[in-house]
C-alpha cells in the first residue's frame, strides 16, 4: 500500500503516540521484576509487539485492558527461539537476558534488523563468562548461552560508538548480576541511556553515573504501576508538518523529560518557525521559508529523516552531522535520506560518512519515494509531500506500524490532503 499526500495546509491538535523506547524498556523491565506490574499507555506497534511475545517466552505473561498491560512474572525460563522481527531494541536487551540463563537462546529477526551489529554486545557478554555466536560481522542471527553470569559478576567495558542500546541491554541485567558497566569511544544517542536510567529507576534501581562513562547500579528491581510518557520521536513528524506547512499542537509531551529527539524543538526554532512549549503539549507553527540550519545529530539520529525533509524547505544549505552511525539502522539512512531527496527534486550530498548537504528553498517538484521499510523515512517524506509541487507518493507505507500506528489518521486530523493508494 502506498499513501499520496498532496500540498495542503495543516492544524489542529494531537496527542503524541506513547514512547516506543519508554515501552521496550518498562517490558523488559517488568519482566525482570518478578511479581505483578501493570505498564499504563504503553505504544502498541510492530516493534513492541516484538518485546511483548519476547517476554512472553522468557516466562512472563501479558494481559492486555484498555489503555494498560498487565505483566506477571517470576523465574525466567530459556526460550529456545525468539524472533525478534525488526526491533533492534527488543534482540539486543532480549541477547543480554538470555546471558542470565543456562540453556541456550538463539534469537534473530527480519532481513533488515540481521544485517545489524551486534559485536560490541557479544563481546561484552563474553568478557563476562557467556558464550555467544553469531553470524557473519556478528550479526543475528546470535546464540547466548550465560552459564558464566552470576551476581557479583563485576564490571564490563563496552564500545558504545555504534549504539547505546549495548549499554542500555547491560544496564538492564546489571542489578541481577552485581555489574558495573563502563563504555569505551564515543557514545553515541546518550539521551537513550538517561530513558534507560529513569525507567530502571521507576523499577526500584539507582544508577548512579560518572557522565556516560561509567554506571553503577544500586537497589533491585521492584513490581510496580508505570506511565508511559508521550513520545518526541513520533511527535517530530506532525510538529515538522507545523514547520513547513501551518501550526500544529501536540499534547502528552513532557518538557522535562530527556527523550533525545526533544532536540527538534531547538532546531526548529533556529530554523524560524515558532514554538511555543507549555504544560505537556508543544505548539509549532511555520508555513513560510525556514532558514537553513547545521545540526550535530550524534545523540539524536532518528531526528535525521525529518529534519533533512524540512530542510528541503529552508533556504540556502542545511548541514547534518554525527550521522555515521544511521547506516545501521533500519535501513542505511544516509543512503536512503539523499536518494529519497533527490526523487523528489532535492539537491542533497554525502559530505563524508558523518554528514550530509541539502540545499533547500522554494520549489521542491515531489514524486515517488521508496522507504526501504524504514518506518522513519517513510514519515519523513509523507511530510514533504505537503509542499511539494506534485505531491509525494511513500511506497510501502505500512512500515509506519513499527512505531506510529497511527501515522495516518493523525496526518489526516490537522487536514493534510492525504489517501493511500494500492
Amino acid at each position: 500500500m502506498d499513501l499520496v499526500v498532496m500540498p495542503s495546509s495543516v492544524e489542529g491538535l494531537l496527542r503524541a503516540p506513547p514512547s516506543k523506547s519508554y515501552t521496550h524498556r518498562a517490558l523488559f523491565a517488568s519482566l525482570l521484576a518478578g511479581g505483578e506490574s501493570r505498564l499504563v499507555d504503553p505504544l502498541v506497534s510492530n516493534d513492541t509487539e516484538a518485546t511483548i511475545e519476547a517476554i512472553r517466552l522468557f516466562g512472563a505473561h501479558v494481559t492486555r485492558g484498555r489503555g494498560h498491560f498487565v505483566i506477571a512474572s517470576r523465574s525466567l525460563v530459556a526460550p529456545g527461539v525468539i524472533n525478534c522481527r525488526g526491533s533492534g531494541t527488543t534482540i539486543r536487551i532480549a541477547a543480554a537476558i538470555a546471558s542470565l540463563l543456562d540453556d541456550p537462546v538463539t534469537l534473530y529477526g527480519n532481513r533488515s534488523l540481521n544485517r545489524r551489529p551486534m559485536g560490541p554486545l557479544v563481546e561484552a557478554l563474553r568478557r563476562l563468562g557467556a558464550s555467544v555466536t553469531c553470524g557473519h560481522g556478528c550479526t543475528p542471527p546470535v546464540t547466548v548461552k550465560g552459564y558464566g553470569l552470576r551476581p557479583k559478576t563485576g564490571s564490563v567495558f563496552v564500545d558504545a560508538s555504534i549504539s547505546s542500546q549495548f549499554v542500555t541491554a547491560l544496564l538492564m541485567i546489571a542489578p541481577l548480576i552485581g555489574l558495573e558497566v563502563h563504555t569505551r569511544g564515543p557514545v553515541r544517542s546518550r539521551p537513550y541511556i538517561d530513558v534507560t536510567a529513569r525507567v530502571l529507576e521507576a523499577f526500584g534501581v539507582t544508577v548512579n553515573a560518572r557522565g556516560y562513562r561509567s554506571f553503577r547500579v544500586r537497589g533491585s528491581y521492584r513490581p510496580t504501576t508505570y506511565t508511559v510518557p508521550g513520545d518526541y520521536s513520533s511527535a517530530s513528524f506532525m510538529l515538522a508538518a507545523g514547520a513547513i506547512a501551518g501550526r500544529v499542537t501536540v499534547r502528552n509531551l513532557d518538557p522535562s523529560d530527556p527523550q533525545a529527539d526533544k532536540a527538534i524543538l531547538d532546531i526548529l526554532r533556529r530554523m524560524g518557525a515558532k514554538v511555543r512549549v507549555g504544560v505537556e503539549r508543544v505548539v509549532v507553527e511555520g508555513g513560510g521559508l525556514l532558514d537553513a540550519v547545521e545540526a550535530d545529530l550524534s545523540d539524536s539520529p532518528d531526528l535525521a529523516p525529518i529534519l533533512a525533509v524540512v530542510a528541503a524547505y529552508a533556504k540556502g544549505v542545511s548541514v547534518l552531522t554525527g550521522l555515521g552511525h544511521l547506516v545501521y539502522k533500519e535501513s542505511d539512512r544516509i543512503r536512503s535520506i539523499v536518494g529519497n531527496l533527490r526523487r523528489i527534486g532535492v539537491h542533497a550530498s554525502v559530505v563524508d560518512k558523518e554528514t550530509i548537504t541539502i540545499k533547500g528553498g522554494e520549489h521542491v517538484e515531489g514524486g515517488t519515494v521508496d522507504p526501504e521499510g524504514d518506518h522513519r523515512i517513510a514519515m519523513a517524506f509523507a511530510i514533504a509531500g505537503l509542499r511539494a509541487k506534485r505531491g509525494v507518493r511513500v511506497a510501502g507505507i505500512e512500515c509506519v506500524k513499527d512505531s506510529y500506528p497511527s501515522f495516518i489518521e493523525d496526518l489526516s486530523r490537522i487536514g493534510a490532503a492525504a489517501w493511500l493508494h494500492k
